[in-house]
């Protein structure tokens, strides 16, 4: 017998900086709400207003609908949204929403919450925030309290889901401990789009961004923040290129260190073999990949690590750090190297076995092309789906 065909869902996705960023929370989340809508739902998002984005709108045809806001500090452009609990419920209410998903614990988040309560709307919370991506701006001194104050606060956010998502069973393992006992969870990776990131011509971008073209090229994405420890990477630049000098870094991505992390390459003279491409296109970024020999990810704190899907899917040799708090180690698999945490001498040994064995980095890219198949981003979005139908028919067990 044929299956009846399930009815079309109206969901509200709660992400106060969407479209005012480029990180990888953000892009997931666009990503699914298009995906959605090309399954035949309704998505829309609820956002903060920003300097590019003032009004309601559609973001990449999604409608969107954006509240005053709040900038947060050295968050490389990041708001929080604050809307009322009355607007989100005539919202809510005129666009039929069905499903709130909260994508992160922010002050939307908060007034999502309560405006769903009110109108006994489901919900469903994503886990896309670690402690570690908050709070090493802080004095360490502070950082134990706040830690404190805010896994409470994310306690109470969980509590209020009918269902979390984690991105990796590492991620549960450690936030998992928050939610309320035998609070219904599923795991459900960002996923990646196998079509999107095809092998694409790269002279120019070398002409755009001055990148020596015969070069062995190292690669690293993401915000320039404490938690990428993206000044390990730096450090380890001297080390690499006094035994093989055809080396260079190139470093995508914005935040509050670019200044000093460009100050630590001067200091170490090696700003020729460094190049800080900030915050770049799409396009630019997949040529980026393309161009790339290996990427690096020395980062202290990952849930996932999109960037290192992304990677993969080009077919490059990956060099991880080894951090306990990263998941992103555990996608090395044949496909890269790991090396100790915030050790630049380590990083830079396990670099030079890829940049001086070209078979070996091909074999080890042949693996990222292999092993990333498992995270094609249509698998994520139909189990993500069928999440949504899960928590509507109130069958809430535990997908493991």
């Amino acid at each position: 017998m044929m299956e009846t065909p399930r009815p079309k869902l109206n969901i509200a996705m709660v992400c106060d900086p969407i479209g005012s960023n480029k990180s990888g929370v953000v892009i997931s989340t666009l990503r699914f709400a298009r995906l959605l809508k090309e399954r035949g739902h309704n998505v829309i998002f609820i956002g903060a207003q920003s300097k590019e984005h003032q009004d309601h709108s559609e973001h990449y045809g999604i409608k969107t609908y954006r509240y005053r806001s709040l900038p947060v500090p050295k968050s490389g452009g990041w708001n929080l949204a604050f809307p009322t609990v009355k607007e989100l419920k005539k919202v809510f209410q005129e666009e039929k929403i069905e499903i709130v998903h909260l994508i992160l614990p922010m002050s939307g988040a908060i007034v999502a919450i309560k405006a769903a309560k009110a109108l006994k709307i489901k919900i469903v919370a994503h886990s896309h925030s670690q402690p570690e991506n908050l709070f090493m701006d802080m004095p360490k001194i502070f950082r134990p309290a706040l830690d404190h104050l805010w896994n409470k606060y994310l306690a109470w956010v969980y509590g209020q889901a009918q269902m979390l998502i984690y991105p990796t069973e590492m991620a549960r393992s450690l936030l998992d401990k928050l939610a309320k006992k035998n609070q219904p969870s599923v795991v459900i990776s960002n996923g990646i789009d196998l079509a999107e990131f095809k092998p694409v011509a790269t002279q120019n971008f070398y002409e755009k961004f001055n990148i020596p073209k015969n070069k062995i090229k190292l690669l690293f994405v993401g915000r320039l923040f404490p938690e990428k420890s993206i000044d390990t990477l730096i450090k380890a630049v001297p080390y690499i290129i006094s035994e093989y000098k055809e080396v260079q870094v190139m470093i995508v991505g914005g935040g509050h260190l670019r200044g000093k992390l460009e100050k630590l390459a001067r200091s170490l003279s090696i700003s020729q073999a460094v190049t800080f491409l900030g915050l770049v296109s799409e396009e630019d970024k997949i040529i980026a990949y393309n161009a790339c020999d290996i990427f690096v990810l020395p980062s202290l704190a990952e849930l996932e690590g999109m960037v290192v899907l992304e990677a993969m899917v080009c077919g490059k040799p990956i060099v991880i750090a080894d951090a306990k708090m990263s998941a992103s180690r555990y996608l090395v698999n044949g496909n890269g190297l790991l090396f100790k945490t915030q050790d630049y001498k380590d990083l830079a040994q396990q670099v030079l076995k890829l940049v001086k064995d070209e078979e070996l980095r091909r074999k080890m890219g042949e693996a990222s092309s292999k092993n990333i198949q498992q995270y094609d981003i249509h698998k994520s979005v139909e189990l993500l789906e069928k999440v949504y139908y899960k928590v509507l028919e109130e069958k809430q067990d535990v997908l493991r």
